[in-house]
């Protein structure tokens, strides 16, 4: 392509693509050094055919501007940009390659663990890492925001130093194109569907809007699922409560609901105010970074990240040139948080024991049979591979509505608390993944895994996971009962030329359905993607037992149709 060869895709985009690509090799001369390192960089192509006819060109034009700036903008910690390229039916960019791991793969890194998302103490590290590096744009004269956050943007090195990428490239295309829903996703309430080319953002509002992005793509981070986008007239922040994100600290929560408040003058004035709040005790850059590189590398390894874990480390000295073996975690015996936690250490061994003996006991009388020993991965990589669906018996099926998987999806393990299912009106529930919420006869009973007395007889069960297809079962509890399912996903929307926004009183709790299929996404939803034209809009209601439905005609462009369920 030009004067580059391409090495290989490194990542999809909405109306772009990003290539790895190294300089063309120059011919003849003493120049030429066969052995000499070949310099890599990022190339991120304008893709004509995913931009509407007859509007390449301004497209063009816009994103070359915008990559023009970054260029002039060559500050630590944004991803530099070397070349610009703008022809009849060509445009690129060209940028430094940073290697690393983006936030996306972090994420995808953690739920493939059985987790929900990012542990909390290092999407607080990363988070004030990109504070701090918004507020050199913020600070700049002129201000220059990124107004394009997202989870592929944000790199973190293997040293632990984080990197923004395309600051203010996905703004100038990004209203005058198809997008992926995602894309929108992150972007502030009151910016979405609008054109920052044509209506400059005063600095204020151009700041706001990027702590809102910085707020839910921690967000996203800590619970695999964008936060539900606020009314403007509400005056009320996003609801965001500290049991819904499993080890969130408070100073985390509280963050996170004043950058996602629904009015932007609610939110901090400056991100400088985030850094070290969100990192805690941790003031030095360095540290950070640290912190984060070996947070980062244990989440890759599959090693279990607590707070006692990043606490040690924090109080460790720098480390050695020496290499711990992968396979070991290392706990030093000295930290304060370990030394604090040895009666509950002290406990949990004991309460180990005791199952283990109870477990060899109970496999020697034969009450449940045993099974190879399968290691300490997750969940999702010990499963056989899945089965075809199989429906169960349901009295009101809705039409989108698909059983899950099998029963025997998720392996019989010998546990203390599946022989208590034996007991007559007792109900587990186990998941992959994890978190979803179990509704019994109309009734959220918790999420998974859970443990419920649900009294005998035949029950109506929802599982609901955000980004999952539901799962309904009816099953009787008269000698107790056991579900394991791995939930099958949501194919991603395919794009359309229009958008549908979902609102409901209840948050976060009814899926919605376009056309009678499941989207994956619950209620309130914004920019779900579809075709001009008639749909019906629905959302299942589990307390009902139905799905309630309105119809309403989608217009071209990003403006979205509008529906709102009083449930």
């Amino acid at each position: 392509m030009g004067k580059y060869v391409l090495d290989g895709l490194l990542g999809p985009g909405g109306v772009t693509e990003t290539y790895l690509v190294h300089p063309e090799a120059k011919s003849g001369g003493q120049d030429d050094k066969a052995d000499a390192p070949v310099e890599l960089f990022a190339l991120k192509l304008l893709r004509p055919d995913r931009v509407a006819e007859g509007r390449f060109t301004e497209v063009a034009a816009r994103f070359v501007a915008a990559g023009r700036q970054l260029r002039d903008f060559h500050r630590p910690g944004f991803c530099r940009v070397v070349d610009l390229c703008h022809a009849d039916a060509l445009a690129y960019m060209v940028s430094e390659h940073v290697p690393g791991c983006d936030l996306g793969r972090l994420l995808e890194t953690s739920q493939a663990e059985g987790k929900p998302g990012v542990h909390p103490l290092l999407v607080g590290l990363v988070g004030s890492e990109v504070a701090r590096l918004l507020q050199v744009g913020h600070s700049a004269k002129p201000v220059f925001p990124h107004l394009g956050l997202s989870a592929q943007n944000v790199i973190v090195a293997a040293s632990g130093e984080v990197t923004l990428v395309d600051a203010g490239v996905a703004a100038s295309v990004r209203a005058i194109t198809e997008q992926p829903p995602e894309r929108w996703a992150l972007v502030a309430p009151e910016l979405r569907g609008v054109d920052v080319v044509l209506t400059p953002l005063p600095d204020r509002a151009a700041i706001a809007a990027d702590l809102y992005s910085l707020g839910a793509l921690m967000f996203l981070l800590l619970t695999g699922r964008a936060p539900s986008v606020p009314s403007s007239s509400s005056r009320s922040p996003v609801a965001v409560e500290e049991p819904e994100i499993s080890g969130i600290t408070g100073k985390l929560a509280a963050a996170l609901r004043t950058l996602l408040s629904a009015e932007p003058e609610d939110r901090p004035a400056d991100a400088s105010v985030l850094v070290e709040w969100l990192a805690g005790d941790v003031v030095q850059v360095r540290e950070r970074q640290r912190l984060i590189a070996q947070a980062v590398s244990a989440t890759e390894r599959g090693l279990r990240v607590s707070s006692i874990d990043l606490a040690a480390i924090a109080s460790e000295p720098a480390p050695s040139t020496t290499k711990a073996p992968e396979s070991q975690e290392v706990r030093p015996s000295t930290s304060r948080s370990a030394a604090l936690d040895k009666p509950t250490h002290r406990l949990r061994t004991v309460a180990l024991v005791f199952v283990g003996l109870v477990a060899v006991a109970w496999s020697g009388l034969g009450i449940w049979p045993g099974q190879p020993w399968q290691g300490t991965r997750s969940a999702a990589a010990r499963l056989p591979r899945r089965q075809a669906n199989a429906e169960m018996p349901n009295p009101v099926p809705p039409p989108s509505v698909e059983t899950s998987a099998k029963r025997d999806d998720l392996p019989a393990r010998p546990t203390v608390p599946s022989l208590l299912a034996q007991v007559a009106g007792h109900l587990i529930v186990e998941t992959v993944p994890p978190g979803a919420m179990v509704w019994v006869d109309g009734v959220l009973e918790g999420k998974t895994f859970a443990d419920i007395v649900v009294g005998e007889g035949s029950h109506r069960i929802v599982v609901i996971a955000p980004a999952h297809r539901m799962l309904r079962e009816v099953v009787d509890t008269s000698h107790g009962a056991i579900i394991r399912r791995v939930l099958s996903r949501v194919p991603a929307l395919l794009r359309g030329n229009g958008f549908v926004d979902v609102s409901c009183r209840t948050e976060g709790r009814y899926p919605v359905l376009v056309d009678g299929e499941e989207t994956g996404s619950l209620c309130p939803a914004t920019m779900l993607p579809t075709q001009s034209g008639r749909h019906t809009v629905g959302v299942f209601v589990p307390t009902a037992q139905r799905v309630l439905e309105v119809e309403t005609t989608v217009e071209p462009g990003s403006r979205p149709a509008s529906v709102s369920f009083s449930q």
